[in-house]
Parts: C-alpha cells; structure tokens; sequence
C-alpha cells in the first residue's frame, strides 16, 4: 500500500513539474542545449537564470523550505523568506475588509424594496375600492389621481433598481442586460427570474401611462390592458423572491410572502364578490 502511495505521489509531481516546464515553453531560449533540472526542484535552469532568478543550484533559494518549482506552483516568490505557499497576505486581507461601504449594492436593494411597497400600495388601492369590505375604509381618500401617483412612484423606484445595477462592477451590467429579457448571461442573477423582472417593469410602465392617458382612451381598451396587472405582480414577486438577496433574512423574506398573499385573498374575495352580485341579480 505504501509503495502504491509513493508511485502516486511520484506522478502527481511528475505532472505538476511538467506543467510548469510546458509554462516556461517558448519563454525561455535554451540556445539548442540540452534542458537540464540540476537542483530537482522543477525548474530547469535556464528557467530559473531567464525568469525566476533563482539559483539552478539550489533547490530552494530562498531557504524558507519550499522547493522554488512548489512556490511557483501556488504564486508565492521563491526569492522572497517571507513569501511561501499558504501565506495570507495580511495587507490585502485588510484592504479587502476596510474597502468602501458598496453604496451601490445598498441603492439597488432599497430601491428594490421600495418599488415592491409602491406597487403593492398601488394594486391594494385599486382592489381595495372595489371590495365590499375595504370600500367603506378606503373611499374616503381613495382617487385616481392617487392611484396613479403611487404607480408612478413605483415606476420610478425601479429604474433607480435597474441603472443602478450598471454601476456595480461585481456584476458588470451593461443597458441590454436590464431592458432585455433573457440578454444576459451573468452568473450573479438568475437570468429567468431577471427576465421576469424586466417584463413585469414595462406591464407597469403600460399600466401607469394609460392610466394618466385614461380619458383619452377607450374605458375598454384600458380595463383590458389593466388585467396584465395579476401577471406583473406575480413576475414581480418571482424576480424579488428569487433574485433578491435580502430575501435569506426569514423576516423581510415573510413580510414580503405575507403581503403578496393578503393581496391575492383580497383580489379572490373581490372575484367572488362580483360572481355573488351577478347571481343574485339573475336569480331575482
């Protein structure tokens, strides 16, 4: 068993070896010599004379007990004690954890949030005013000016959601990655459930427009296009659920689940109001 061992341990630095003299192929000018490796330590020693500035007689120049072709291997420097295989870079390790708050990532979240909240405010006054139980409560201050307003509220909040996303450099975004469905390719999103987003925007953009074009349109051709309302909500929830990552905290993510479900009950129980008016009607 030990001797099996030894000969995979043998291979497994053959090949690591190899790889580092197929890395210094077409680097190094061996001037028709023969390639030598006199120290064993994977270099060969016009590679260590031409590119590392090793020493070709010393398997380990720097004396850190690494062989210099292992320290090439993990991209630590073999002239340098202090530079080995495994070695945190302390230096980096606390530039990477003082850099700068990502304000960008914080914009594209509570904008997020805050369209969800005005679309949701949105599609509830427009339920709510047509509930027999909600009527009562929200006619009042219930207009269509107000209706409007907080579509167009929504609206704005997400395009504050998608430019800003052209300012994160960790995903890369470019204008047809947020205006296309499907265009983008990034590993950051899921792609799906991005398309959705972007389908459920341009539902809103149609619904708000046509709402403040209302009285220069067919009453007819505006209550059907306001039937894309259910479908826009729907994709809208998919994307922030799915895409979302403020979603892993169970409290935002049950907040945003349990409103989504307390405007379906109230848009069934408005269904079954209206079907229940039509029947008493015909049966009278």
């Amino acid at each position: 068993m030990k001797k099996i061992a030894t000969s995979l341990m043998v291979i497994l630095i053959f090949f690591l070896f190899a790889k580092i003299a197929l890395a210094q192929e077409g680097q190094v000018d061996y001037k028709g010599e023969v390639i030598v490796d006199s120290d064993l330590d994977g270099l060969t020693d016009k590679g260590e004379e031409q590119i590392y500035s090793t020493n070709p007689g010393n398997p380990d120049s720097d004396g850190d007990g690494y062989l210099d072709g292992a320290e090439i291997l993990s991209g630590a420097d073999p002239t340098s004690v202090g530079s080995y295989p495994g070695k945190i870079d302390i230096a980096q390790a606390v530039a990477v954890v003082s850099d700068k708050t990502p304000w960008v990532w914080y914009i594209v979240r509570a904008s997020g949030l805050l369209s969800f909240i005005f679309l949701w405010l949105t599609i509830f006054l427009g339920l709510a005013i047509r509930n027999p139980l909600l009527k009562k409560i929200i006619d009042p201050f219930y207009s269509l000016d107000l209706h409007c307003f907080t579509a167009a509220v929504a609206i704005f909040w997400v395009l504050v959601h998608a430019t800003s996303l052209l300012f994160d450099p960790m995903i890369g975004f470019g204008i047809k990655d947020i205006s296309i469905p499907y265009f983008s390719q990034s590993a950051a999103v899921d792609t799906n459930y991005m398309a959705l987003g972007i389908m459920a925007f341009y539902m809103m953009a149609i619904m708000t427009v046509t709402s403040y074009l209302r009285r220069h349109i067919s009453h007819r051709l505006w209550r059907v296009l306001h039937f894309l309302n259910p479908l826009a909500f729907i994709f809208v929830v998919s994307h922030g659920y799915h895409n979302g990552t403020d979603m892993e905290n169970v409290y935002i993510a049950g907040a945003y689940l349990g409103s989504s479900a307390l405007l379906v009950l109230i848009y069934f129980s408005s269904l079954a109001a209206v079907f229940w008016g039509k029947f008493n009607k015909k049966s009278v």
